[in-house]
């Protein structure tokens, strides 16, 4: 293959996505703190976790896991909705659900098997 057509395979191909890009490095950085990803492995097994639930699963303290779900909140990755006393966290961020198979993070019974 001549490397002109190389050269605008690669092109294309970027232009493709281009647009994309600043959501992904934002995804990759979200995705980049131990604490994190280990807050939203659990999530993604257990939605409708709590914070004490998620310390519990993760190992973490309630104030690290309350620190990061704010950061992850602020970044519309993850949702709250009151429940009684307790406030139930869900994933909501389809580009980190997917990086998340990626990881072959498991599903448990309470999230419904699917195809991403």
């Amino acid at each position: 293959m001549a490397e002109i057509e190389l050269e605008k395979i690669g092109f294309d191909a970027l232009a493709k996505v281009q647009e994309t890009i600043p959501e992904w490095i934002e995804v990759f950085s979200l995705c980049a703190d131990e604490t994190r990803i280990k807050i939203l492995v659990a999530m993604h097994a257990a939605p409708g976790s709590s914070v004490s639930q998620l310390a519990q699963a993760t190992g973490l303290t309630p104030n690290t896991v309350t620190q990061a779900l704010s950061t992850l909140h602020r970044a519309h990755v993850v949702n709250v909705e009151r429940d009684g006393k307790y406030r139930r966290w869900q994933l909501v961020h389809p580009g980190i659900h997917q990086l998340l198979h990626q990881l072959q993070a498991p599903h448990s019974e309470l999230h419904p098997e699917h195809h991403v």
